[in-house]
């Protein structure tokens, strides 16, 4: 077993040849010391932190040998249209990981296994694909670095069913060969708000989306924790708004959106620079002054379901978080706008590894492949690192930077893959994470270790 530092809050530890189930047993005890994502054959353990929601073990984790035994295999036949010669294979999840709902499918033909491809481009949802010897299809949407053999229609995630993923550890799955898929099944309907109507959408702005807490429960079905791309200042933000720091607010890049609220109502914005707070019944945010900003509503906005996220459309309605109405505010706050401490977002603090070889100093170019996902750079000068494309994958967290054999690197956002297989250099401390949020396409940043 080797344990290597993942970060300044989070350790890699590699078990080794483990089965299914000694991985899992590892995984409960270790759930004692903090959040555990589990890799095909190794444990990303991060700090415990305040969190609202930590993974409960003991109700959620399918596969278990701690504490009784493990309730008995749910068995799948999906149906796959094959792109070349159709096959059949009987696999067996080992756990979940990458993105929502993807199972790492066990007991794929070494003869007919295929590397990863040098580098991430989209995938379609329900794409079954290889990677050495495992296999598996994409719930979702996403980029990935598979080799894609065919595709189903079956629907594998429901981010309104419960459990949402289709495939849980343990489960077998029989990959049956067909010549024409059935139809897809609708996705359940999205829960319904139940608070109090706030505002129309005049103007979505770009990529404004609702952001809650980071909600760490997820990453058992193979979600990130998600939450604001800059914590900090969603956190000062809200605060400006009368709000606790973690309550659901807007978060929108390089344009904000103009809202109409059905009453005089508290919000405050953080258009990259400072944070200004007013009473009004519009606002229109406009260009932003830094590359993302925040608006906060008093009392909070509905986020929608545990894993739907709300995406800002024209003539939506946003509405109050259940119980959290909003004040009747009438008077302005008469508060001064507010400028953040903040240093220069270029030059980023890392702790080389969890891999090696690792990266203790880099300048790079932010490439336009950049959103909450990760980010990709191309480093300024040859990195000289030979990356493989065969590394078991293993946990991730916001910061983690991926190293890919075609030589560029990948630092992961809020929204990141669970897992993944590709080689991690460098992991940018937490206290420098709300510097990722600002950066843009064709700016330099320098990576280095204090």
């Amino acid at each position: 077993m080797q344990v290597r530092r993942a970060g300044d809050r989070a350790v890699l530890i590699e078990l080794g040849d483990v089965s299914a189930e000694e991985l899992h047993a590892a995984a409960r005890e270790k759930s004692r010391e903090g959040v555990v994502i589990i890799g095909h054959a190794s444990l990303l353990v991060r700090q415990p932190t305040t969190d609202s929601r930590q993974p409960e073990w003991d109700d959620n984790l399918r596969l278990s040998v701690v504490g009784g035994q493990p309730p008995e295999a749910r068995t799948h036949g999906i149906p796959v249209l094959f792109e070349g010669a159709p096959l059949e294979v009987t696999l067996k999840a080992r756990y979940l990981g990458f993105r929502a709902g993807f199972a790492y499918l066990e007991g794929w033909p070494r003869e007919l296994a295929m590397p990863r491809l040098v580098t991430s481009r989209p995938v379609r949802r329900g794409s079954f694909a290889i990677a050495g010897t495992m296999a598996g299809f994409y719930p979702i949407d996403t980029p990935g670095g598979w080799n894609v053999l065919g595709r189903t229609s079956t629907t594998l995630w429901d981010p309104n069913r419960e459990p949402p993923n289709l495939i849980a550890p343990g489960d077998v799955v029989h990959v049956r060969a067909v010549n024409a898929l059935p139809s897809e099944q609708p996705l359940l309907p999205a829960i319904e708000p139940s608070g109090e109507p706030l505002a129309e959408v005049i103007s979505p702005g770009q990529l404004t989306r609702v952001v809650g807490p980071r909600d760490w429960s997820r990453v058992l079905h193979g979600v990130a924790a998600g939450g604001p791309f800059d914590e900090i200042a969603a956190a000062e933000t809200n605060r400006a708004a009368g709000n606790r720091d973690d309550a659901p607010l807007l978060e929108c890049v390089l344009v904000g959106p103009s809202l109409r609220f059905v009453r005089p109502t508290r919000v405050a914005v953080f258009d990259g620079v400072r944070i200004d707070s007013q009473v009004v019944d519009q606002l229109n945010v406009g260009r932003l002054r830094g590359f993302r900003g925040y608006v906060a509503v008093e009392g909070g906005l509905f986020a929608g379901g545990r894993y739907d996220e709300i995406h800002l459309t024209r003539g939506a309605t946003l509405f109050s978080v259940e119980g959290q109405a909003p004040r009747l505010s009438t008077e302005p706050t008469g508060e001064a706008p507010v400028a953040p401490r903040r240093s220069s977002y270029t030059q980023i603090r890392v702790v080389p590894g969890p891999h090696e070889p690792s990266l203790s100093d880099i300048e790079c170019e932010v490439t336009p492949q950049l959103d909450r996902v990760g980010i990709r750079l191309r480093p300024l000068r040859p990195i000289g690192i030979d990356a493989p494309r065969d590394l078991p994958s293993c946990g991730m967290q916001f910061g983690s930077v991926q190293l890919h054999p075609d030589g560029s690197l990948v630092v992961m956002g809020p929204d990141h893959p669970v897992t993944g297989g590709y080689l991690q250099p460098m992991t940018v401390m937490s206290s420098e994470l709300w510097k990722l949020a600002q950066l843009a396409p064709g700016e330099r940043v320098r990576f280095y270790s204090p």
